[in-house]
């Protein structure tokens, strides 16, 4: 039976991704690369670090990793600032999944400045038992780490732990932590190859509490 529900948050929780890969598509050009939504969704799911650091070497460019992520975050945060929608039908869900008791976590690849800021628009802080963000890692998704540190921090052991993802990268980092996984379709997500999860949804209103937690 299923203790606890780890939420991804761009694409799960919030409709979030495009505003990503346009402010990531700014930041390059401000570098002289044009670099395709394609591309950039290769790297949906992981950190921001890990994702500057490949291309920063792949293109030579000369300038760091902060320097890019703190252009790209500027640019974000505007965005989010003008539309910041839940994805639809997770809130309901989660409060669903609260009702029958069942614990809640965030397991994101963002920085946790991005996530409180994400929860706060939405007003749904108060149903996270915890969060753990980019910086409470060191090692990014496929890695397990993100999922055991949000098991270990709700008490739960990781086979009673269900994930939420809609990156390849999050399913397979699920999967290596020895959790159950739903793979959500997001079409702003890219063309993501979630054969892993146990099972996939393309709306959330579809999830049924039974189907979550059995």
């Amino acid at each position: 039976m299923i203790e606890a529900v780890i939420f991804d948050l761009d694409g799960v929780i919030v409709e979030s991704e495009n505003a990503h890969i346009t402010a990531e598509q700014q930041t390059f050009l401000k570098h002289g690369v044009k670099i395709s939504a394609e591309e950039l969704h290769r790297y949906t799911g992981t950190t921001a670090k890990a994702m500057f650091t490949a291309l920063i070497a792949k293109y030579r460019l000369a300038t760091t990793f902060e320097k890019m992520n703190n252009e790209k975050e500027k640019i974000l945060f505007k965005l989010l600032e003008q539309e910041t929608e839940p994805t639809k039908g997770v809130i309901n869900l989660m409060q669903k999944l609260k009702q029958r008791g069942i614990k809640l976590a965030v397991g994101s690849s963002s920085t946790r400045k991005l996530v409180d800021f994400v929860l706060e628009r939405l007003n749904i802080t108060r149903l996270f038992d915890c969060i753990v963000a980019a910086e409470d890692v060191t090692h990014s998704k496929p890695d397990p780490e993100i999922f055991l540190k949000a098991a270990a921090r709700l008490g739960t052991n990781p086979n009673q732990c269900l994930v939420i993802e809609d990156a390849a990268l999050g399913v397979e980092a699920a999967k290596r932590a020895g959790m159950k996984c739903v793979g959500y379709r997001n079409p702003h997500s890219g063309n993501q190859d979630l054969s892993q999860a146990d099972i996939t949804i393309d709306d959330f209103s579809k999830l049924t509490i039974e189907k979550t937690i059995a």
